[in-house]
Order: C-alpha cells, then structure tokens, then sequence
C-alpha cells in the first residue's frame, strides 16, 4: 500500500477516537504513516481580515491540532471518500498522486468538508524527505451517504483472492501467490494485522475483527507500485495480460 493512503486512513481512524474519546496518546508523530515526514499540517484558503487579500493559512501544524480544531467546531466523525478521474485510475495506483483522488470527509451536523493530501518531495532532506500539507479543498457541501454492504464486499475481495491466487501460482512466481494468499487468509484471521508493515495502522480497539480483517486482507493484496510491482508485469499472451488489468481494477475500486 502506498504511503498516501496508509496516512490518509490512519488519520481517519485515529481522528473519529479523538472525536469519539478527547485523547490520543503515541499517535502523532510516532505512527508508522508518519515515519518519513518533515511536517504534516492542514491549511485553507481564508483573509486575515476585511481588507486582505484571500492567502493559504496553516490552520493547524500537525494532525493533532486539527483534530482540537474539528472537535471544537462541531464536527462529528471523519470518513474517507473516493472520487474517480479517469477509466485507467486502477494503473496508477500505485503512484503518488495516482488512482484518483482520495479525501478526507469531515462530517458536520448539516454539511461536509473535504480535505486533500498534497505530498512534497524535498531531495535536501534524507531521513525524512516528505513534506504534507493537506488542504480544505471543498467546503459546506452536502454530507455524503454513502451505503456499502461489507458483507457482500468481503464475498466478493474473497472470490477474487482466490482466483489470483490460483493465477500467481501458476502464471507468476511463488512469491506473488504467497502474497495473495496470505491476503486471503487474513480475511479469517483472529489477528489480521500479523505479518502486515503498518500494525499501527488503526486503533485496533475500535474496530471490530471483522471490519479489521477485510480492511487488512485489502491493505495487503495492494501489489501496485512502480518497477517490480505486479503492474508492472507483462505477458506475451493477451488473455493474461487482460485478467491481470481486470484484478488491478476489481481490487482498487
């Protein structure tokens, strides 16, 4: 899974316990998400005052401050939104910037907002070379409800790891068909985090197994990346090559 979205969920996570609880401890900056970043902070589009022009202003310089921020501006709970651009987001991903957009949904009584991650790559900084800035990119927007039934998702992730299972082991290498496998079985697992980079992912003690595992068994089937990743694969014959761009789509959307 890309760094982007590993710290998109995260903060999603951890934000609803603060909304939920008031407290967070060992979360900002000691999160895995955070590991490569110089600075993580929120910023909007506002006027200092009447007679100003309309500038971006650091409204809160880390993850923390904002969820202070949300709580006391009545927000409610936070929620990831996904927002398609093109028919061939699936292939990248794996990118930076790649795969359409993801957004951060902070949910009001009456209206959402939505927050966007903006990553920089700063070549001067080695240990941690990532500067975040994420932006309220639209404002006052009706809230959106959106209905999954997690059940029929789970079915469904399960039906395709298997199939691409099937397909690593025979077409690619042992390698590739553990991963899936492992993706699979994690589906059932009493402890899906195990064997995964980011444990800290999530509050554990939040989500329930179920939610836990079909979130973790979609985190570790994500093979999208740049050279040496499973899109980066070819086949000579096209069939192959049409059943790999079919999983890469069903398991990103």
């Amino acid at each position: 899974m890309t760094g982007t979205l590993v710290q998109i969920i995260t903060i999603t996570a951890f934000g609803n316990e603060f909304l939920k609880n008031g407290k967070l401890t060992e979360f900002y900056p000691e999160n895995s998400s955070f590991q490569f970043c110089d600075f993580v902070d929120f910023r909007e589009i506002k006027k200092k005052n009447f007679f100003t022009a309309k500038k971006e202003i650091i409204t809160a310089k880390n993850p923390l401050n904002w969820f202070e921020n949300l709580k006391n501006n009545g927000c409610i709970k936070l929620r990831l939104f996904h927002q398609t651009e093109k028919e061939n987001d699936h292939q990248l991903a794996g990118s930076v910037g790649g795969g359409g957009n993801w957004f951060i949904e902070t949910v009001y009584p009456n209206h959402s907002d939505f927050w966007v991650g903006n990553w920089n790559h700063d070549k001067n900084l080695t240990e941690k070379p990532w500067q975040v800035t994420y932006g309220k990119a639209v404002e006052k927007q009706p809230t959106r409800n959106q209905q999954f039934d997690l059940e029929n998702t789970r079915n469904e992730l399960n039906s395709i790891l298997e199939k691409i299972t099937d397909f690593a082991f025979k077409e690619t290498t042992e390698n590739w068909g553990n991963i899936f496998e492992k993706a699979k079985e994690t589906l059932n697992s009493e402890n899906p985090e195990t064997d995964f980079y980011h444990t800290d992912l999530i509050s554990t003690k939040e989500y329930e197994l179920h939610n836990r595992q079909l979130l973790l068994s979609a985190s570790k089937a994500f093979v999208f990346g740049g050279m040496g990743s499973w899109n980066d694969m070819g086949f000579e014959n096209e069939e192959t090559n049409k059943n790999i761009m079919n999983f890469q789509q069903n398991c990103i959307t």
